[in-house]
């Protein structure tokens, strides 16, 4: 597996509103199922390329999409672990 961030979110809806605003906003991103060792009362996350971050943390902070959080996953020693960034 290989590292990545991903955001998650309290509903469906919210994040089906984040998935069209950041497909609107030219972002690369895929609807992924929320990882399981992220509670979360939503069971999708949106994956996003790392180089992304900040412009997606300035639409959050904008209020244009709501989140539960941005996490990313790492590989450490073949094992995959998720922080949570924000």
């Amino acid at each position: 597996m290989s590292d990545y961030y991903f955001i998650a979110f309290e509903s469906t809806n919210h994040a089906l509103s984040a998935e069209d605003y950041l497909k609107n906003n030219n972002c690369n991103i895929t609807i992924i199922p929320t990882p399981r060792e992220v509670s979360a009362s939503c069971g999708l996350s949106i994956k996003f390329n790392s180089k992304d971050i900040d412009m997606i943390k300035g639409f959050i902070d904008s209020g244009f999409i709501k989140v539960k959080g941005i996490y990313r996953r790492k590989d450490e020693n073949g094992m995959g672990r998720i922080v949570k960034v924000r």
